[in-house]
């Protein structure tokens, strides 16, 4: 059950992409972003949530999910409705 357990967590961290906060101190920290505050920014790394003060962040970047970067568009979900390139296209 161990070994099924580290391998399904080796797994997804070869396939999750994961976000990427900038120190100014120039340290790199890769996790995944899990919300934050106006003063704060918590970032979960391995097994623990992190949490930075944003006046030592230098950039926040968001690794836009797999599933998600290769959706077509109009493809969002139920709700999604395709806008007519041409507004006459309404009449």
């Amino acid at each position: 059950m161990i070994l099924r357990t580290a391998i399904l967590a080796l797994a997804c961290a070869a396939a999750c992409p994961a976000d990427t906060l900038t120190l100014r101190n120039g340290q790199v920290v890769q996790g995944t972003y899990m919300g934050g505050t106006a003063r704060t920014v918590k970032m979960q790394v391995e097994d623990t949530v992190k949490t930075y003060d944003v006046t030592d962040i230098a950039t926040l970047q968001f690794t836009v999910p797999a599933s998600t970067a290769s959706a077509k568009p109009g493809t969002a979900g139920a709700g999604a409705r395709k806008v007519p390139a041409d507004p006459r296209e309404h009449l």
